[in-house]
């Protein structure tokens, strides 16, 4: 019956969001349920552990002339008040960086995030996350080529863009970000359902090199979802699903894992995940995870079925993220910790 009852929120969920259309190509990842810092800080302090140390790269379009690069690193913990069993804290933090183009164009953020998580009860835990950060935008106009630089007869990179930016070639801004998340965990620590919103540029900064009438940054939305169940002893079944919403602009990807449970020994315990994600965009993401006790590596490929990739045997590029939790051996007459 609960197993129903998931598998019927994820498809409403689903529905819901295949209304909007993906156009982003802003710092984004496939595999977006290895990187929760980036879609909610509502999800800080939110696993199994005490402590979580993430690394995120992704390589895309390195077949076409303007490639991205993508790296994000993030560290998060919680923090279990000793007079209150009602509630619980999480602090962390993440840098993200993102160059793309002959300009290297560079995103890069840093950002801080705290969290609040209220026990409704044992099974349902309700979560508020506020990030705040700083982020600076930039490039090189040095590899880029203009119409000025061509003298009717021939190509003259001595020449001047005679192009005038209204602002620096690269600027700061003030990061910003809210979200709230509900997690409902059954007497079985593999099985749990975690469905949220993360709300991005608050305040939506100032974000352009030239004046073009309306140069802030929009209201970024993140609505996820993250439903873990398990079906035997050594199997469990994951479907997830994201969807933003940035201006005009959207995308989606969803997805899910078979968790292969192939040794449970304390000490010696390692899991083999396969699945993939899709992206409405018009591409697949076959992934491929291996955990050994707190190590975790996944892995996968983005394969563009678009017909803009067509010329370039419709690939994509690589993704591979890293996590290691930490989780301390509690005193005996220790709280144990109300989020597994």
């Amino acid at each position: 019956m609960k197993q129903n009852i998931y598998l019927g929120s994820f498809i409403i969920l689903i529905i819901f969001l295949s209304k909007f259309e993906a156009k982003t190509q802003d710092i984004h990842y496939s595999q977006f349920y290895n990187s929760p810092l980036n879609i909610n800080p509502a999800l800080t302090g939110i696993f199994n552990g005490d402590v979580r140390i993430m690394g995120s790269l992704r390589d895309q379009w390195r077949s076409v002339p303007v490639p991205y690069t993508t790296f994000s690193g993030g560290y998060d913990m919680k923090y279990l008040p000793k007079k209150s069993d009602k509630y619980f804290l999480g602090f962390g933090g993440i840098f993200n960086y993102d160059q793309a183009g002959d300009s290297k164009l560079t995103i890069t953020d840093l950002n801080l995030s705290g969290s609040y998580t209220y026990l409704l009860n044992k099974k349902n835990l309700l979560t508020a996350g506020l990030m705040l950060g700083v982020a600076s935008e930039g490039f090189t106009p040095g590899g880029l080529t203009w119409s000025t630089q061509w003298t009717g007869a021939a190509f003259d990179p001595n020449l001047g863009s005679q192009e005038g930016f209204d602002r620096k070639e690269r600027f700061s801004y003030l990061e910003t970000g809210v979200g709230i998340n509900y997690r409902f965990q059954a007497d079985s620590s593999r099985t749990y359902a975690n469905i949220g919103a993360g709300f991005f540029h608050l305040n939506q900064p100032v974000s352009s090199f030239i004046d073009l009438g309306d140069p802030n940054l929009p209201l970024r939305t993140s609505l996820n979802a993250v439903i873990n169940i398990q079906v035997a002893k050594p199997v469990d079944i994951q479907i997830h699903g994201l969807a933003q919403f940035q201006g005009p602009y959207s995308e989606m990807v969803f997805g899910g894992l078979a968790k292969f449970h192939l040794s449970q020994k304390p000490g010696k315990q390692f899991r083999i995940d396969a699945g993939a994600q899709y992206r409405t965009s018009g591409s697949i993401a076959p992934t491929l995870a291996f955990k050994y006790n707190g190590y975790y590596l996944g892995l996968s490929y983005d394969i563009n079925l678009s017909p803009f990739n067509d010329q370039f045997n419709r690939k994509s590029g690589p993704e591979v993220h890293f996590r290691y939790i930490i989780t301390n051996v509690k005193a005996i007459n220790h709280k144990p910790c109300p989020v597994y």
